[in-house]
């Protein structure tokens, strides 16, 4: 079972950790317990963190001078030192996020806290990972990277190819992505229903809203649909993972790529992220309508080896 972990930390310091350290963690298989998502209206906001935290297995502090100012704060971080007040039991993790001094409950028992003054230290980020059972497959900070980085062309309507090697957490990466882009649709090329190109049709009409019937006749009517239902919506962003079994997909003729480079490209309808463990120009023939396509940008995630 994934280890259940509480966040104590200071709105202050809610950006970062909604926007770095929430992520890391449950991408990296933590359970994730946290005051935000938690909370219910109409009940003592006290009584609501206190029961949280004891929800959980460890709890992380999330230090800095703001958090110790903080009266909820200091309450959260004194009930979690209770549990383990000498620091052997691993169940209470520091991290120092702001300057300040280490309170005396936790300096004189001297335990290894984690320094994310600066969150681009991937030693620190792999023992705050390593403490809570986590595991991105990947240093902490190329991974946030490789999530905004893609977030951002995405919200800036540029399709994507997310180069993936080894084995970081790119799935979970992309159900980030997802989280923040909310009408990203996802269509994978491995599932049975995307063998054939009716099939793979289908399943972008589906997925982009607008489903529609997709008759075996006239020849190329599938594309016809497709290219009408697009063209009469809003922009269309759509993840298309694995998509390396382009090449092994005969039935995935120029056509149809020539009628994704037209919704890209020339109506600026339709933004793909392509995930995939080669380049995009790689994975297709010189010469294809969809190998001349320059708009694309390329998001590199390299796993560890």
């Amino acid at each position: 079972m994934p280890k259940s972990v509480f966040i104590s930390y200071c709105h202050n310091q809610g950006d970062w950790v909604w926007d770095r350290l929430v992520p890391c963690l449950r991408a990296g298989g933590a359970d994730v317990h946290i005051d935000r998502e938690r909370f219910e209206v109409g009940k003592a906001v006290v009584g609501q963190m206190d029961a949280v935290q004891d929800d959980a297995a460890m709890a992380v502090l999330v230090l800095s001078s703001d958090y110790l100012n903080s009266l909820y704060c200091v309450h959260e971080m004194e009930r979690a030192i209770r549990r383990d007040p000498k620091f052997t039991r691993g169940i209470v993790v520091p991290i120092k996020r702001g300057r300040c001094a280490l309170p005396p409950k936790i300096k004189r028992p001297n335990p290894l806290y984690v320094d994310l003054q600066n969150d681009s230290k991937a030693d620190q980020w792999g023992l705050l990972l390593q403490s809570c059972e986590a595991d991105l497959g990947a240093p902490a900070p190329h991974w946030l990277d490789a999530l905004h980085e893609t977030c951002g062309f995405l919200e800036s309507d540029n399709s994507v190819n997310l180069v993936v090697r080894n084995r970081p957490k790119w799935r979970e990466l992309i159900r980030e992505i997802r989280s923040r882009i909310g009408d990203l649709g996802e269509v994978d090329l491995q599932a049975g229903s995307t063998a054939s190109r009716k099939g793979l049709v289908e399943e972008i009409l589906q997925t982009c809203g607008a489903p529609a019937t997709v008759p075996d006749e006239p020849k190329d009517y599938d594309l016809v649909i497709l290219h009408r239902a697009l063209l009469n919506r809003s922009v269309s962003r759509l993840a298309m993972i694995h998509f390396d079994m382009v090449r092994s997909r005969r039935s995935y003729d120029v056509n149809l790529f020539g009628t994704l480079r037209y919704l890209m490209m020339d109506a600026r309808k339709l933004v793909l992220l392509i995930q995939s463990r080669e380049f995009f120009a790689n994975l297709l023939p010189a010469g294809h309508p969809l190998s001349s396509i320059t708009t694309i940008k390329t998001v590199e995630l390299n796993g560890l080896p």
